[in-house]
């Protein structure tokens, strides 16, 4: 995501907020969605997601010390799902989202701070002068309103805020990154018409992302992927590009000097279209059909977490995750890395008396590597929902 200027933000803004230790305030739950329509007193107290969010990133920018990058990374990556329940987006699918989501990751973002910080957050008292105040002085972001929708503002600026920390602190900068070809009669789709999207998505994207949304990582397509990133997440990240390191195989150029603001919405919207393709349970993965044809074995989230419980020796978890990826998303502990580009030349070192067990992150890009240990002769089996479902969904223990 698009690495955003906002060291001076707490300068700016901590000054103005009531950093008292009186009682915290009892604020009752209320349906997730009414969050959205905020009080019109200003004084008013907030609701436990709002004031739990809005402190935690506040302790972020005034005392970035006070978390472990393990935090960050959890804290980063558990705001997601909290940020959908709030999205206005008419296109998200809802069908199949978890509706205690909120009070699930709730509970979890005070795990990973930690009673003290939860303690700390109550005492500042915060209320909805605070978050407004938080909310009018933060990096905009496009298609935002934080007046019409305030309480998703807030999550979508806090997402930003820690994945601005786990972003690598040397990137390439825009003008250092190859240039991309765009035919003149794409660049002619002015993107505010029915279908732009697509035929911008067919002209552009298509020849890394494929016109599936499977090809190169990550699968954007994947209802898993699509579930923990937002349509503006998406728009900053094709207009800046994501923050890569130099010597990343593969650079994702920037489009922000290449196509005008309607044409990259367009293609966000897009890319959001997918889940609908999802909703068919007939529609299956890319790869998927292939690996069960060459012997891959499926194994769902639970059979796994069995499985590495019982600690068997005559199994080995391959973890086939980009580096950022085995970074910021975690692996299961006691788990080998090999990174896909790498598989071919570092397949010899992997036994062929014991079951290979691969891990990706979405359950989408390990089906190649799946298909060709089990075309080499491996016992192979797969994670069939990734590190997503092991980690964010089920919580199942996690290293960094």
């Amino acid at each position: 995501m698009k690495k955003f200027a906002l060291t001076t933000l707490a300068a700016v803004m901590l000054p103005a907020l009531a950093w008292s230790v009186g009682t915290p305030p009892s604020a009752a739950s209320k349906p997730m969605m009414l969050a959205a329509n905020a009080p019109a007193s200003k004084s008013a107290p907030l609701t436990p997601a709002e004031n739990l969010v809005l402190g935690t990133a506040l302790l972020l920018e005034k005392e970035r010390d006070a978390f472990e990058m393990s935090q960050v990374f959890r804290l980063a990556l558990y705001l997601r799902p909290m940020r959908r329940v709030y999205d206005p987006n008419p296109n998200l699918v809802r069908a199949g989202d978890d509706p205690s989501a909120e009070k699930t990751y709730m509970e979890r973002i005070r795990s990973v701070i930690k009673p003290e910080l939860v303690a700390r957050i109550d005492r500042m008292a915060l209320t909805r002068k605070d978050m407004e105040h938080y909310l009018q002085h933060h990096q905009p972001l496009y298609a935002v309103d934080w007046k019409k929708h305030p309480t998703f503002a807030l999550m979508e600026y806090a997402v930003n805020d820690f994945h601005e920390q786990i972003a690598p602190p040397d990137t390439i900068a825009a003008k250092d990154k190859d240039d991309f070809y765009i035919p003149e009669s794409v660049k002619r789709i002015s993107g505010k018409s029915a279908g732009d999207g697509k035929r911008l998505f067919d002209g552009i994207c298509a020849s890394c992302h494929g016109v599936d949304g499977q090809g190169r990582f990550p699968p954007i397509a994947m209802k898993s992927y699509l579930s923990l990133h937002s349509d503006h997440e998406h728009f900053e990240i094709i207009k800046a590009g994501p923050p890569q390191k130099p010597g990343a195989p593969i650079v994702m150029p920037t489009f922000g000097d290449k196509l005008t603001d309607d044409q990259i919405w367009a293609i966000a919207q897009y890319i959001r279209s997918w889940e609908n393709h999802w909703a068919d349970p007939k529609n299956v993965r890319r790869g998927e059909a292939e690996a069960k044809e060459a012997g891959v074995k499926f194994y769902s989230t639970p059979d796994l977490h069995g499985i590495w419980k019982a600690k068997n020796g005559n199994v080995v978890i391959l973890d086939v995750q980009s580096d950022i990826a085995y970074r910021i998303m975690g692996h299961i502990p006691g788990s080998k890395h090999i990174r896909p580009e790498e598989l071919d030349t570092k397949m010899k070192t992997l036994p062929k008396d014991k079951e290979i067990i691969i891990v990706d992150m979405f359950g989408s890009q390990g089906l190649a590597p799946a298909t060709a240990l089990a075309k080499a002769g491996y016992k192979t089996s797969y994670l069939a929902n990734g590190m997503m479902d092991w980690h964010i969904v089920r919580d199942f223990q996690t290293e960094y």
